[in-house]
């Protein structure tokens, strides 16, 4: 991204790439009507191996309404290899194998429009490089997360919307991240309590189990899925929308699920949708394949979410977490 140059002329240059003039579009960004700045979204999950498809779709449905958008992945985690010797005893770093070498960073194209508006575009790197010359307190190499904040410094320009893929989803990310939103994956709908087997006809009775109300649902739900938001001392941070994922289907109906969000609304969370996993058990940590992506059937389940977390993305302040 060119340095000294306003906002008002970076969103200038990305939207005459689509065709309108850059004076006009400049002319509106410095009286008000400007498009968005580009978002880069971290999304927040305890694991993260079964929501790749959930992810991929709602990026799929921006990049077709006519969005640039850019799935920004880590690379696998080498740095274990070439720092393993770091800390151990000088006998046993002598039978340690070379330093591997970073693996070289993979760009592909997973989805273009034919009219050259909206593509989506899948890129690896490392995100981090370790000192071991510069330890930290606990004798542990120092991380350098350079490489990524250069990486979406060089893609601001070209995208409208960038969506990190770290290799652990369930910490936030204050250096490069404008946007945090988390994902809720439910394996099980918790809308009876405990089930007892009680006594009744036929052979080992039969399993009942007392309904919940929607907010009792809720409150189990917050417990059991979203706990990792508050078991570890993270900095407060803005969430900016809550989107549900069930591996099975839902056993309640469209009216309960409001309330449900109703009850995630007044506990200060935002819901934006509840989507059904397109495959179970899924491929883990895959994105849909590229055929999916072209599959108008498959990017319209997820329409109706991407477009409420855009809405979302768009009324929120233009300063980072």
């Amino acid at each position: 991204m060119p340095k000294n140059q306003s906002t008002a002329a970076q969103s200038a240059r990305r939207a005459s790439r689509s065709g309108e003039k850059y004076t006009e579009v400049l002319r509106r960004a410095r009286a008000g009507d400007a498009p968005h700045a580009p978002h880069v979204l971290r999304f927040l999950a305890e694991r993260s191996g079964n929501l790749y498809y959930l992810v991929g779709g709602i990026a799929a449905a921006w990049a077709h309404s006519g969005q640039r958008v850019l799935l920004l992945e880590e690379a696998e985690d080498y740095w274990r290899w070439s720092m393993s010797g770091v800390g151990r005893s000088r006998s046993r770093r002598k039978k340690e194998i070379e330093p591997a070498t970073p693996p070289e960073p993979t760009t592909s194209t997973l989805w273009a429009s034919p009219d050259g508006h909206g593509v989506l575009v899948h890129h690896t790197c490392m995100w981090e490089v370790r000192h071991p010359s510069r330890e930290s307190d606990r004798g542990l190499p120092r991380t350098d997360r350079s490489p990524l904040a250069a990486t979406v410094a060089d893609a601001l320009d070209a995208y409208d919307v960038i969506v990190l893929l770290p290799r652990y989803w369930s910490y936030p990310d204050r250096e490069s991240a404008t946007a945090h939103v988390v994902l809720g994956e439910i394996d099980i709908f918790p809308h009876t309590d405990c089930r007892t087997a009680l006594p009744g006809p036929g052979p080992g009775g039969s399993e009942m189990g007392v309904p919940l109300s929607p907010e009792q649902s809720a409150a189990v739900l917050r417990e059991r899925c979203l706990g990792f938001l508050f078991g570890s001392p993270h900095l407060p941070i803005r969430l900016d929308g809550l989107i549900w994922q069930s591996n099975g289907e839902l056993p309640v109906d469209e009216d309960y699920l409001a309330g449900v969000d109703r009850d995630m609304n007044r506990a200060g969370l935002c819901p934006l949708g509840w989507a059904i996993a397109e495959r179970w058990p899924s491929p883990h940590r895959e994105l849909p394949e590229p055929g999916r992506l072209k599959d108008l059937s498959f990017v319209q389940r997820y329409q109706p979410i991407a477009g409420r977390l855009r809405k979302a993305l768009d009324a929120r302040p233009s300063r980072r977490n």
